[in-house]
């Protein structure tokens, strides 16, 4: 039977709340990581999978699954995690739990959602799904132009109801080096020692980016912070 002290059931019970309050995974861990509380296993930084292996923990909702680690070896003791070699078993109500079952089944619906939005566009590029156009609410797609010689080629992004029959929208279009440019503005404004563009550091820092008609991009951070620049 699992023991949680209740010092660390109100961490859960937070992490539950602002992730169904809208907040990203990354946030939550750089948030606790700055309030100074502890990881379950006692170390100072919070991680991605750390808050993510608490959001999908059934023991929080009072379940246990048996047979997580098999015994490799009775002589050494050496233990293997179980991915499937050994048959678990769910056992429901085994203690009292500190999630509603309905809380954590809000939590697994929201966390495939988001998921499924990650990958709506088919992209893996940095950008997709992270900008949001203030007209209309839609997201920014990406598309290459060429110049009229076919000499050169530009990656813009433009919101997806631009060019759409039934309902235009009059966005700005943007060049892709402008948005890394952007960013790079966000980091100096930040006080960042290397106020230098990269995927890893926009996928860690940018949560979103709202696109406004006279070209301001309002960054939305992972750490809470909204940091307004102009391309």
């Amino acid at each position: 039977r699992p023991e949680i002290v209740e010092e660390e059931a109100a961490i859960v019970r937070s992490i539950y709340e602002m992730f169904l309050a809208g907040k990203t995974i990354r946030y939550i861990a750089d948030f606790l990581t700055n309030e100074g509380i502890p990881t379950p296993r006692g170390k100072s930084k919070w991680s991605v999978s750390t808050v993510r292996s608490i959001l999908t923990n059934e023991k929080y909702k009072g379940d246990a699954i048996l047979q997580k680690t098999y015994v490799v070896d009775f002589l050494t003791k050496e233990t293997r995690v179980n991915h499937g070699e050994k048959k678990q078993y769910l056992v429901e109500n085994s203690h009292d739990p500190i999630i509603a079952p309905e809380t954590f089944a809000k939590v697994q619906e929201q966390l495939a959602q988001r998921l499924e939005k990650r990958n709506w566009s088919g992209s893996q590029h940095p950008f997709a799904n992270r900008l949001i156009c203030a007209t209309c609410g839609q997201f920014y797609g990406h598309k290459v132009w060429h110049n009229a010689n076919n000499t050169e080629r530009y990656d813009v992004w433009y919101c997806n109801h631009r060019y759409r029959a039934d309902k235009t929208c009059d966005s700005p279009i943007l060049r892709e080096k402008d948005i890394r440019s952007a960013f790079e503005a966000v980091l100096r404004k930040r006080k960042d020692p290397d106020p230098t563009y990269s995927d890893e550091r926009w996928r860690t820092l940018v949560e979103s980016v709202t696109v406004f008609p006279d070209r301001r991009l309002s960054f939305k951070l992972t750490e809470g912070k909204e940091i307004a620049v102009r391309v």
